[in-house]
């Protein structure tokens, strides 16, 4: 299946140690099921926001592309609350 390859490829890339060493509060946790149901990345972020990819219809750069936007609008989120503090 080239769903299988496709997230073993994604997984591949969150579990590298670069990458994993750009953000040591990052948790990677892999549920794989092999009851049929549709294959799926949910990611849920730390302030409890998920992410939802269904993978039947996204390549891996698409998956990648998508988790990095979501979590650069983090990061600019975080920043404009760290200035509005100070």
């Amino acid at each position: 299946y080239i769903f299988k390859y496709i997230f073993r490829q994604f997984l591949g890339c969150i579990y590298h140690k670069k990458i994993q060493a750009t953000n040591r509060n990052c948790e990677v946790t892999a549920d794989v099921r092999h009851d049929g149901s549709e294959p799926l990345v949910d990611v849920v972020f730390a302030d409890g926001e998920r992410l939802i990819m269904k993978g039947a219809n996204l390549t891996t750069v698409e998956m990648l592309t998508a988790l990095r936007s979501r979590c650069n609008a983090k990061e600019i989120k975080e920043e404009q609350k760290s200035k509005k503090s100070h």
